[in-house]
């Protein structure tokens, strides 16, 4: 029923009328490379940041900002431009965030101190955060007959950017100054904004509802707390991050008891009565988790334990997000056709034997092994993704297209988040264990130290993943509930008369 109310939503405007016809090509062109630049810029400046750490002048703790601002101001402001999409269209805010994060990364490139520098990044996260917020749900609207192929292409472009940014900062940085990293933005987001101009059409509903002011104050300060307590704890858990954990969490609780009683609410918490919707969100969550911990585990295993060159490393590297261009169209073209439960269900099965078979690779597995169990691994999160994100736009209602997609978005971010910490913690105890005390680093000279880690974690992974699978088994049983509720109910109704 969610995902006939959703398809309803986006067959015309508001008022009922027919709709002049839309260029999908294009739309969906600019679509996929603002998304491929905002997460791009994610992890491009990675590789760059000793030489902004020297240049302008500040210690390593310091210079770890940069990064750190940009996932959590997008996190803290995705919400609040999902629910602004909904208000005003999503084209509208769309563009607005693509003005923000070409003049953030203007600012940036042109940043004299660190502390304009951070700054911008914060400019240059807020235009992020309002174009992602809305991305899905412009493609939603764009693509009422095809959702899953174009969410599929959404999905690759996503996996693209988050996997190509610190090959494509190294090549940059090599070269040019690190200032480049962020000036190449300016092109882009200039050419997609007056692209968008003429190819996206905006649409408002016909009663604009009012701003939740008291919501917002509540749920961006309750996330920023929130992911700056996790982005904190990948150094170890304190008093301090623990506090501000608390005091997130604290935050989020007021805020839901506020949005209970809104007359306009932030929030649409109604989309969380459905089971099958939250289990969706969770699975996005726990995917991500593990992407995030591989791509920081893996490539210590082929530099550090097994002496591989970078550059060679870095090649190996993109087999994974290469596999993700070539399947994820295709397993959102076959969910339009067979739906999307059943291939989000086989991704993750996948995915869980992956990271299995990663948990036991050798010092001495040949690299024609290691390739394919790799290849095989990022199949699974393929398949996984486009009908994962397809799902969970089918459960949103009139008017929630924005707040819907940029719910998903946030959940991936949480995943992503949380995978570096959890993934580091899992492999330095792992390491701390075989070893026989506390480590936080690559132990120089012990590789088996290394391997008992990344073990330890990818198991681990394999287990937290396992989990998705059951859930989504659990949403298996609900949807053959709810199709044996309707059947009856249609039978009772045909009785009746």
């Amino acid at each position: 029923m969610a995902e006939n109310a959703a398809d309803r939503s986006i067959s015309g405007t508001a008022g009922g009328a027919p709709e002049p016809r839309v260029r999908r090509g294009p739309v969906l062109i600019v679509i996929l490379a603002m998304t491929f630049m905002e997460i791009l810029d994610g992890t491009i400046v990675n590789v760059a940041l000793p030489s902004m750490q020297r240049e302008l002048g500040v210690d390593m703790a310091s210079i770890q900002w940069v990064t750190s601002i940009y996932a959590v101001v997008t996190c803290a402001a995705l919400l609040v431009f999902g629910r602004l999409g909904d208000m005003f269209g999503k084209v509208r805010i769309f563009q607005v965030g693509v003005v923000l994060f070409t003049a953030g990364s203007a600012l940036c490139g042109l940043s004299p101190t660190f502390e304009v520098l951070v700054v911008a990044r914060a400019v240059q996260s807020l235009g992020g955060a309002a174009s992602l917020a809305n991305n899905q749900g412009i493609i939603t609207e764009t693509f009422p007959d095809g959702r899953g192929r174009a969410l599929g292409l959404v999905a690759t472009f996503t996996a693209l950017g988050a996997m190509c940014g610190p090959t494509l900062g190294g090549i940059i940085v090599s070269a040019l100054p690190w200032e480049f990293i962020f000036l190449i933005n300016i092109p882009v987001g200039v050419v997609s904004f007056l692209v968008g101009l003429k190819v996206l059409r905006n649409r408002a509903p016909e009663r604009r509802p009012a701003f939740d002011a008291l919501g917002a104050a509540l749920l961006v300060p309750s996330i920023l707390l929130i992911f700056f307590a996790i982005t904190l704890m990948e150094r170890g858990v304190t008093p301090a991050n623990a506090g501000m954990l608390a005091a997130g969490a604290a935050l989020l609780v007021a805020f839901i008891a506020v949005e209970n009683h809104a007359t306009s609410p932030l929030v649409t918490l109604g989309v969380f009565r459905d089971v099958r919707f939250c289990i969706d969100l969770v699975n996005m969550a726990l995917v991500f988790l593990a992407m995030s911990a591989f791509t920081f585990i893996f490539p210590y295993y082929l530099q550090e334990a097994r002496g591989i060159d970078a550059g060679v490393s870095g090649l190996i590297m993109a087999c994974y997000p290469l596999v993700n261009s070539i399947c994820g169209p295709i397993s959102g073209a076959v969910s339009d056709k067979v739906g999307c439960e059943r291939p989000t269900l086989v991704g993750q099965a996948i995915y869980t034997c992956g990271l299995a078979v990663l948990g036991c690779l050798a010092l001495d597995t040949p690299i024609a092994v290691v390739i394919p169990c790799m290849m095989f691994t990022s199949l699974g999160s393929s398949i996984f993704q486009a009908p994962n994100n397809s799902l969970i736009m089918g459960h949103a209602p009139a008017g929630a297209l924005g707040f819907v997609g940029s719910l998903g978005n946030l959940m991936r971010y949480l995943g992503q988040s949380l995978g570096i910490t959890v993934g580091t913690a899992l492999l330095y105890g792992g390491m701390s264990s075989s070893i026989g005390y506390p480590v936080t680093s690559y132990v120089e000279g012990r590789p088996d130290v290394f391997m008992d880690g990344m073990h330890t974690a990818f198991r681990a992974l394999a287990v937290i993943v396992g989990v998705s699978v059951v859930l989504a088994l659990v949403r298996e049983v609900l949807n053959h509930r709810e199709r044996a509720r309707r059947d009856a109910g249609a039978l009772g109704a045909g009785s009746a008369e």
